[in-house]
Formats: structure tokens, sequence, C-alpha cells
């Protein structure tokens, strides 16, 4: 009989919309993502941007048109970093289940500890909640998606409960978001340990076969 091999470990970053890669593109963000973690989204300009960025105040605007398109750009571009970290992360999984809960742990301290969320949540929370939760519904679907696709291969290797998987996949998304936007709580997302026991007493459980 033909030894089974293992199924790859999930890989979350893979199909993420890539970013321009022009060398200005990156530029003005990291201008942006530098200025918000500095002095807040509420009082940083799109012309303080340009300065940062040694670039032109109009060709920032032409590339982003406001400061809420840049905002969002940002977010979305440090959430493709984060996955993409993650991934490098999980090459040593055979497993998809260990795989799958090992990227759950890694994705919430990530997040909560990530500088930019860590200074908006608190000086902004108000302005920064509404990326999180309403005006970014791109990233939670693209997300789920991606995610519900690796359950299933995760299904179909044996290895991961047959549970739906959009559902499934949705249900791990909304438990980090509320970790992270939540904190205060026995589950504490700043702590590795309390959020290991809480994936291997919760959510193995669900997710194995």
């Amino acid at each position: 009989m033909r030894e089974q091999q293992p199924a790859p470990p999930l890989a979350l970053s893979r199909d993420l919309p890539v970013a321009s890669g022009d060398a200005k593109h990156e530029q003005i963000l990291d201008a942006g993502l530098a200025l918000f973690i500095e002095s807040g989204m509420r009082r940083t300009t799109m012309e303080d941007v340009a300065l940062r960025a040694g670039i032109g105040r109009a060709t920032v605007y032409r590339r982003f048109g406001d400061k809420d398109q840049l905002i969002q750009a940002v977010i979305l571009r440090e959430c493709q970093r984060h996955l993409s970290q993650i991934e490098k992360q999980l090459q040593a999984f055979s497993s998809p289940l260990d795989a799958l809960l090992e990227a759950f742990v890694l994705a919430t301290l990530g997040a909560f500890n990530h500088p930019l969320l860590v200074r908006l949540l608190d000086a902004e929370p108000e302005y920064i909640l509404p990326y999180l939760t309403r005006s970014l519904p791109q990233v939670m679907t693209f997300s789920r998606l991606y995610l519900a696709s690796q359950i299933r291969k995760g299904q179909k290797a044996g290895a991961i409960s047959r549970r739906p998987a959009e559902q499934s996949a949705e249900l791990l998304l909304r438990l980090m978001q509320s970790l992270v936007l939540s904190p205060d709580g026995v589950i504490s997302p700043d702590n590795e340990k309390s959020v290991r026991a809480f994936t291997e007493t919760y959510l193995r459980p669900i997710l194995t076969p």
C-alpha cells in the first residue's frame, strides 16, 4: 500500500490581493503607516504623508484619492504582511488541523500586538473601529472564502471536521476579531498561553473529525 503523504500546511496569504510593488506606492504606504502610529489617523493629513514620503502632494492624491483610501490601503497591506509571516511559520506543520489552530493563535497574537492597532485602539478607538468592523468587508470576505477553501482541503484529507467550511471559517475569524477588539476577559489576546489554552480546549474539539 502506498504511504499517504501528509497534507500541505495551510497557506493563508498566497491569494491575497497583491500590492502595487511600485516604489512610490510603497513609499506612500510606509509614510502613512509611520505617521498613523506616531500621530494618529485624525491628526495626519495627506500633506503630512507627502512630506514624509518625499513625494509631491499631487502624486499622493493621484495614487489614493483621499485619506480614507490611504487608510484602507495601509490596513490591507499590514494584513497581507501579517498573513505572509504566518504562512512562513506554518511550513513546519504537516497536519492541516495543527496548522489551522496555529494560524489562529499567531493571527490573534500578532493582530493584537501590531503597533498600529495598539496606538489607535488606545488613542483613537472611535476612529479606527469602523475600519475594522464595517469599512473593510473585503478583508473579512476574502479571509472567510480563502480559509474555507483550506478547511475543505483538510476535510478531504480527513484531518478536519466535516462541518460547513464557510461557517467554520467565519467562526474562527469572528472569534479572533472579538478577542482583538474586546480584550478584557479571562481569555487574553496578549497572553500566548491563554490563547493557546482556549484554542486547544474549545477549537480543537470543534474542528477534530
